[in-house]
């Protein structure tokens, strides 16, 4: 329901433009697919590029955490018989401890990874607006729309390439990743 509201909405916007410029110009409509923009812009590729990087380094900090819980308990278990009782639970509460940092140090990691997934797709939305901005002022468009939010467009009226092309000039690539994590890098 809520998709064909913004359609009805998007449609009678169309119309209500085109009959106040239909005296004095022609409507031009656009449309692009921000997916696309996203994995094919230089930007977009780096961006990707650092968020793999720094899950990858957590993911290799937690897997690194995990195996020193399991040889641990490895351990536990070929000594369980010749250990005493004390030092048996003293063993079991440092595995304990271990896994409830382990389960810390994953609930960090998803937030880390959402917080820095938010930022870049912020800045990259901005810069995204920004160019369509520039873009449709530039080629004369009265309209550019997300592929999105319509279930039908010609696909001559598509201007998803010419838009990664716009992007890619207006935006330059940021450096290459240097450790930061990618909301502390600035494009």
């Amino acid at each position: 329901m809520h998709r064909s509201v913004l359609v009805a909405l998007a449609v009678a916007g169309i119309a209500a433009i085109g009959v106040a410029q239909a005296q004095t110009e022609t409507v031009r409509i656009g449309i692009f697919d921000p997916e696309t923009v996203w994995r094919l812009t230089d930007v977009g590729k780096r961006y990707n590029q650092d968020l793999s990087e720094a899950r990858d380094r957590l993911q290799g900090t937690i897997d690194k955490k995990s195996e020193d819980a399991e040889a641990m308990k490895a351990k536990l278990r070929q000594q369980q018989h010749s250990l005493s009782e004390e030092k048996q639970q003293q063993m079991q509460k440092d595995i304990q401890n271990r896994l409830i940092d382990l389960n810390r140090m994953q609930d960090d990691a998803t937030r880390e990874m959402k917080q820095q997934l938010t930022d870049v797709q912020n800045r990259f939305q901005q810069m995204l607006l920004d160019t369509l901005q520039t873009f449709g002022k530039e080629k004369g468009f009265t309209l550019i729309l997300n592929n999105g939010v319509i279930d039908y467009a010609a696909p001559q009226i598509d201007v998803t390439q010419d838009l990664i092309a716009k992007f890619n000039e207006m935006h330059k690539v940021p450096a290459a990743s240097t450790g930061k994590s990618p909301s502390k890098q600035t494009p």
